[in-house]
């Protein structure tokens, strides 16, 4: 047995509905149900109110609510306003939270599903030809028929360009003027070591932002540990600093004893700079 949890979607108007049943609540579930909603609607909602979800909501306020860096890529890429609900206020998301207790009475109870697959493809069915097509105590319509007639019209087109899955990472830039992200290391200029800065990455490419300015992109390394280094970011006389540390880890290593001189001296062999780190 495994704790789930539905993941609800809930047109304003029609009150036309998407669920999906889920075990994470982490970023990449919360976007995927989003486009999966937004592929079942056939377009998308102008503006979406949100529950103050980690994955959507970085810090809830309400005139100034910092929203999940993925989410806002999502939010430009698909052209939505994200409108984070007021905290401890249930009213202010009401036609999906009145839904809740109802999907336990009508979708799930007394029923056995094979698995989370089997309980989603029974969830679509179930807000099409069940809930769907269920006069609704408010309206006074059948959602679904309300939708098509009434609201489908009235939805953003869906882009046609997929949205890629970003990985967002606040990453510190080290004094060998790399940034460890995603287990990898990528170069930045002299001046930005010691800073803190935000790193996405998608499929091709790593982008990093200080201050919300990109000041820096690479090829997005296709292994865990690869080094993506541009030897401009190294001023000379950086260079010629940097150069000397391998010399005094070699001394120092060989105060150890000769078997950690044979060990460090291997290590900084091949590209020196790179391996610094390591001895």
């Amino acid at each position: 047995m495994r704790k789930a949890w539905a993941f609800i979607m809930s047109l304003s108007c029609s009150r036309h509905k998407y669920v999906r049943f889920v075990f994470h609540q982490d970023v990449d579930t919360w976007l995927d149900c989003h486009e999966r909603a937004f592929s079942f609607f056939g377009g998308v909602p102008k503006r979406i109110i949100l529950d103050n979800l980690k994955s959507g909501v970085i810090k809830p306020d309400i005139y100034d609510p910092a929203i999940n860096r993925a989410y806002a890529d999502m939010e430009h890429h698909y052209g939505f306003v994200a409108d984070p609900a007021r905290v401890r206020t249930p009213e202010h998301k009401g036609k999906v939270e009145r839904t809740v207790p109802i999907i336990r009475k009508h979708l799930l109870a007394g029923r056995t599903f094979l698995d989370i697959t089997d309980a989603n493809n029974r969830a679509l069915i179930w807000c099409k030809d069940d809930i769907g097509m269920e006069i609704h105590g408010t309206t006074k319509k059948r959602p679904y028929e309300a939708f098509l007639a009434e609201e489908k019209s009235h939805l953003m087109p869906l882009p046609d360009i997929p949205f890629e899955h970003p990985l967002w990472k606040e990453c510190t830039v080290h004094p060998d003027h790399h940034i460890v992200f995603d287990k990898s290391y990528y170069s930045l200029p002299t001046r930005y070591i010691g800073k803190k800065v935000w790193v996405k990455g998608i499929k091709k490419t790593v982008e990093i932002f200080l201050d919300h300015e990109r000041i820096k992109i690479h090829p997005r390394a296709q292994s865990f540990g690869q080094w993506i280094t541009d030897t401009s970011d190294y001023p000379p006389e950086k260079l010629a600093f940097l150069m000397s540390t391998p010399t005094w880890c070699r001394k120092k290593a060989s105060e150890f004893g000769p078997h950690t001189e044979a060990l460090i001296t291997a290590v900084l062999k091949e590209n020196a700079m790179r391996n610094l780190r390591k001895a």
